[in-house]
């Protein structure tokens, strides 16, 4: 498939268990489910990105220079066989200074910080936010890269600043436009009274890829179906704020936001305390407050349903899993009877009331969409109609972010809420239009052209920047599917301050705010939203899949503003973090929270929900990181010569190596070093991984920090300090919550009980230990079996009742996969 057309299902339940090593390619590729709001957004000149994980927003304008010393041509095409030069526009609104280059009053302090911050302590904080993003793991996957790469996503220290007054408008806006948008929705799934007024064409709606017949006349219990959006809003030439599309399916982007602010309020601490910077800290309980609005039930039990740790924003997912202290499941931990959703736990099924999902439509439900998906859950679509579950966003959502219908937001809110729209849209031509289709043809080295169902930057065209070849590939593509493009013309988007390789420099911004609507009709927005940048010079892309980076951005109270607060900050320090920085990355050092079952009276009666699934990764992290340490000894004692050929001969008949047991014990010692060292090793450090992102819902972000490390040290072809990473892991492990840690550690001795039995040595002191953490299994289940089973072994000491342990052990365990 064409990188330009929608990225594939995108799914990751890997097991990491070996016999399941097979199915692990399928998974990957329904787990990079394009999200059509999920993340891959690209926020270029035109309409709207359905990836949450950066909607598309027009980072069309080009990208003058406005460089503090000079300016270069605006909207330079990089290529030099691009059509006729573009006529000359009008320069980008600058949000940080004046025509007359003088700071406006609400950025006088970060002004008089850049003014006087050298370069260098300018890169070095820059530095020290990639090393917190490295080190805490936050990244986004590119599904046009072959090998579906991770990749940091780069981060400008230098933050956007808004007006309390400007975000006034922004923020009645946005809640006037997803008012409407919701109207809408309910609208043409009921009495379909906008479709029968002619306002918006019936065939529009009905031909949106997006429309789902299954949602028509489902009663919602509270009739809001995009509880969680992202508007993408982009500054035009004169600053005025206009919608670029708008994103109510899975819209992502909301952790980058935070973890933006947190690094503004670790790394520029000084400055941050002395500005009237209104907080977003609090975004996750809102959200939390917003999914437990949706339904009647007092106290629902909330869940977030990922598609697997291959997809994009799946860092996103278990972080808000973990913010909001809420499972994080996949399909194949819920599962349906009686018209009820459960998910499966250790201690038995627990109902689920609420499913914030971050699948597409449709992979939700095999039985109603499409049946090949390995994503979602069987049956879901009858609980959803018989209103025993939730899903939030509704299904049916994306018809209102499409982009053949975003022309007729406007209409929609002065027929549902007969005002006029408070945030423009931009100009659209639908090629669907026999006149508009003129117009585009006539002009495409002028405007922005995109898929109507197009996401992440893909599938489309930048008129001043492309070459007259892709012009015309393009021209043939509109003419074989008109009803499928929409065009804008190129809009100059504001740029900010960048800090940039070879100084600070201008560079096109847009803006998502995050709007959540709750189940009683209010809007809730934070003052703030994900500022994407595009970091190339030129680049008309925000969008991180395709180069774009984050700012933090600072809505500040201009109400009472001190014009001399910006004289009282001095530039930071190229080398020293303030005290109150550090404090704050250790405020929650002993709040460890962990999802908890819902409707018990004190939240200190109430037990840890953890999956099946998670166990299970828990087990086999605990498993592979013993194998490490194993195997890191067998090296060591082939270094300093301390086997002796029967030994290595032992070894190899009962482990397994790549080696010739007939061999010269000079030839076997140098093929188990070979084999250790590209194969078993590297493979081991892989799985530990693999386990950890699988079990991020459950464990600490600390301990998911050390653990990132081990993969650093280990890229680096390290792998002896990365087994010694593994001590600080271990002892982060044993701190976790005692059902984590009681599962790490049936696996670690499960593996040493395992290695003993295989290789003939006295299984004794394994068998005790590891019947000490079976005695610490939940009561009452029909994991107490297994203390049966393990007495049994201990008596008999024979390899058949290991055997025993080790299939019942997976029986359970799979009941929830």
């Amino acid at each position: 498939m064409n990188k330009k057309s929608s990225q594939s299902q995108s799914q990751g339940q890997s097991q990491n268990q070996p016999q399941e090593e097979q199915s692990i390619g399928q998974i990957k590729d329904q787990s990079q489910n394009k999200n059509t709001n999920e993340d891959t957004a690209t926020p270029e000149t035109s309409v709207k990105d359905k990836d949450n994980t950066s909607g598309q927003s027009q980072s069309q304008s080009q990208s003058q220079s406005q460089n503090k010393s000079q300016d270069t041509p605006a909207n330079q095409s990089a290529d030099s066989n691009s059509t006729d030069t573009p006529p000359s526009r009008a320069p980008s609104f600058d949000e940080l200074q004046t025509g007359k280059g003088q700071y406006r009053p609400v950025a006088k302090a970060v002004g008089h910080w850049l003014d006087n911050i050298n370069m260098d302590a300018l890169n070095y904080l820059n530095e020290q936010a990639e090393n917190i993003f490295y080190r805490k793991g936050v990244t986004f996957t590119v599904y046009s890269d072959a090998k579906n790469i991770e990749r940091m996503i780069p981060f400008d220290i230098i933050p956007r600043i808004i007006a309390a007054s400007e975000w006034q408008q922004i923020e009645a806006g946005c809640k006037q436009r997803i008012t409407a948008l919701n109207a809408f929705l309910h609208d043409i799934y009921h009495d379909q009274a906008i479709m029968k007024a002619d306002i918006v064409p019936a065939s529009y709606v009905y031909a949106s890829g997006c429309y789902e017949p299954w949602m028509m006349g489902i009663e919602l219990d509270k009739p809001i179906y995009s509880h969680i959006s992202g508007i993408d809003l982009i500054r035009d030439e004169s600053g005025k704020f206009c919608v670029l599309e708008d994103n109510l399916r899975t819209p992502s982007g909301v952790s980058y936001m935070l973890e933006s602010r947190n690094i503004s309020e670790t790394l520029l601490a000084d400055i941050f305390a002395d500005t009237p910077i209104m907080g977003i800290s609090d975004y996750p309980n809102r959200l939390k407050a917003c999914l437990a609005s949706s339904t009647s039930k007092y106290d629902p039990q909330v869940v977030i349903l990922t598609p697997g740790r291959f997809n994009s924003a799946y860092y996103e997912h278990a972080f808000l899993a973990h913010e909001m202290n809420v499972p994080l499941v996949h399909g194949y931990d819920l599962v349906v009877e009686d018209s009820k959703v459960y998910m499966q736990g250790i201690r038995g099924k627990v109902q689920v009331d609420v499913i914030y999902r971050r699948i597409d439509d449709p992979y939700i439900d095999p039985l109603a969409f499409r049946s090949d998906s390995i994503l979602g859950v069987s049956g879901l679509m009858s609980a959803y109609r018989a209103g025993n579950v939730v899903i939030v966003n509704a299904p049916g959502t994306g018809v209102a972010d499409d982009k053949s219908l975003y022309p007729f937001v406007p209409d929609m809110i002065k027929f549902y809420l007969n005002e006029e729209p408070i945030l423009p849209n931009i100009e659209t031509y639908q090629c669907r239009k026999p006149d508009d289709l003129k117009y585009v043809l006539d002009n495409l080295d002028k405007l922005v052209v995109k898929e109507t169902q197009g996401s992440g930057g893909y599938g489309m065209l930048i008129g001043p920047t492309s070459t007259k070849e892709e012009i015309e590939e393009y021209r043939l593509r509109l003419l074989e599917n008109p009803a499928g493009f929409i065009a804008q013309p190129t809009i100059s988007l504001s740029t900010n301050p960048t800090a940039v390789s070879d100084g600070i420099a201008p560079r096109h911004i847009d803006l998502r705010p995050f709007i959540l609507s709750h189940g009683d009709g209010t809007v809730d927005i934070v003052p703030g939203g994900l500022t994407r940048v595009a970091m190339v010079e030129g680049s008309l892309v925000v969008n991180s899949s395709q180069g774009g980076g984050i700012k933090d951005t600072w809505v500040i109270d201009d109400s009472d503003l001190d014009s001399q607060q910006a004289d009282k900050c001095a530039p930071l320090s190229s080398v020293s973090v303030n005290s109150t920085g550090n404090a704050l990355g250790h405020a929650n050092y002993y709040n460890r929270v962990q999802p908890l079952e819902t409707g018990y009276e004190s939240l200190d009666d109430a037990p840890m929900i953890l999956l099946l699934s998670t166990a299970s990764h828990l087990i086999w992290l605990g498993r592979y990181s013993e194998r490490l340490y194993y195997y890191d000894d067998v090296m060591k004692q082939l270094i300093k010569g301390d086997l002796k050929k029967s030994q290595i001969k032992h070894l190899i008949s009962h482990l397994g190596f790549a080696v010739d047991g007939e061999a010269s014990l000079t030839t076997m010692k140098a093929q188990m070093m070979s084999d250790l060292e590209q194969n078993i090793i590297p493979n081991i450090v892989q799985s530990i991984e693999d386990n950890v992102q699988e079990a991020k819902g459950v464990i600490g972000k600390d301990t998911a920090e050390l653990y990132n490390l081990i993969k650093r040290l280990s890229s680096a072809g390290t792998y002896r300090a990365a087994t010694l990473q593994l001590h600080a892991c271990n002892a982060a492990m044993k701190q976790e919550n005692p059902t984590v840690t009681c599962f790490w550690q049936l696996g670690r001795h499960f593996e040493q009980l395992e290695r003993a039995v295989l290789l003939g040595e006295d299984s004794t002191e394994v068998s005790f230990e590891f019947r000490h953490w079976i005695n610490e299994l939940p009561e009452n289940t029909r994991w107490r079996e297994l203390i049966r089973l393990t007495n049994q072994m201990i008596r008999s000491k024979k390899f058949s009742d290991f055997a025993l342990i080790s299939k019942e052990f997976n029986l359970i365990l799979r009941q929830g996969v």
